[in-house]
């Protein structure tokens, strides 16, 4: 039988659209569970992926490259600025690993998705006060509270991300008595450059005195004294716009009380400086951006 006899016969196969092709791809590598959205709706083509383990989000990014698909940490806090772009919110529910390490004084490797409240149960005193269904990855995500240089209060230790180009590193105390070098190309660039931007005019105007203004804490490299300076806390306030967080170490820390004036209001060298963050970590737009507020 000749092709178009048969394609008249048996119907022409429907042509497959770019977003269909990616969520039929996620869904044979990974193992976890994913939701098609659909194309149609308001804010466009959407999917949820609830990974069942670490490696489902590698694979995931790779597609999102490929594909020109947005991949959100679903639940974070914004505010994000719209994009046309497909999505796929990725909810690490059942990444919650919650793992004591040897050593003193204790502290615990968290996966994205254990709630604050197994966390406060564990002895962990910061999360006492912060609602028990929360999970790590939104709270790490969210507006960072310590005051300019207090970073280190948060008790985050350490983090291992995965980047927008899809290296995986760890990010963790940086300084000469640190010896746990940075693995990859892609950080041993961009932590010169973050160094030279917290020592920069946008910093320096985006520190109140006591507040730093900014989403992203580039106030975490000139950190107050005792405290050294740790990469991880670079990601305190970060919104899911700059990696994804596979794991964090966490020690124990007093619950957070803020004591200081009202902040000032961020200005544009603000919003700049945070624009700059950004591009340097993400400069293809692997994950979501923040608004950019009107001064």
């Amino acid at each position: 039988m000749q092709p178009s006899r048969r394609a008249f016969l048996l119907g022409r196969r429907p042509v497959q659209t770019p977003w269909a092709a990616f969520v039929q791809r996620l869904a044979l590598v990974c193992q976890g569970q994913v939701r098609d959205l659909g194309e149609g709706g308001t804010q466009g083509a959407s999917a949820i992926l609830t990974p069942a383990r670490e490696s489902d989000v590698v694979q995931a990014r790779k597609l999102c490259a490929e594909y020109g698909v947005v991949l959100e940490l679903e639940g974070a806090a914004g505010p994000f600025a719209s994009s046309a772009r497909p999505r796929l919110r990725v909810d690490p529910l059942l990444l919650d690993g919650l793992t004591r390490l040897a050593g003193e004084p204790s502290t615990w490797r968290v996966q994205p998705g254990v709630r604050l409240a197994d966390l406060t149960r564990a002895g962990l005193r910061q999360f006492a006060d912060l609602p028990g269904e929360m999970t790590i990855a939104q709270w790490l995500a969210a507006p960072a509270p310590w005051s300019a240089g207090r970073c280190a209060a948060s008790g985050l230790v350490a983090a291992d991300v995965l980047l927008a180009d899809g290296v995986e590193e760890s990010l963790g105390p940086f300084g000469e008595a640190d010896v746990q070098p940075l693995r990859s190309a892609t950080v041993q660039r961009l932590v010169p450059t973050l160094f030279q931007l917290a020592s920069g005019g946008d910093a320096f105007a985006t520190r109140d005195g006591y507040h730093w203004l900014g989403r992203y804490r580039l106030d975490a490299l000139k950190p107050e004294a005792p405290a050294t300076v740790n990469l991880a806390h670079l990601l305190l306030g970060h919104g899911g716009t700059l990696a994804w967080v596979q794991a964090v170490v966490l020690a124990d820390a007093p619950a957070w009380a803020e004591t200081g004036p009202e902040p000032e209001t961020p200005g544009l060298a603000t919003f700049r400086l945070d624009g700059k963050v950004k591009t340097q970590f993400d400069p293809d737009g692997r994950f979501p951006s923040f608004v950019v507020q009107d001064v």
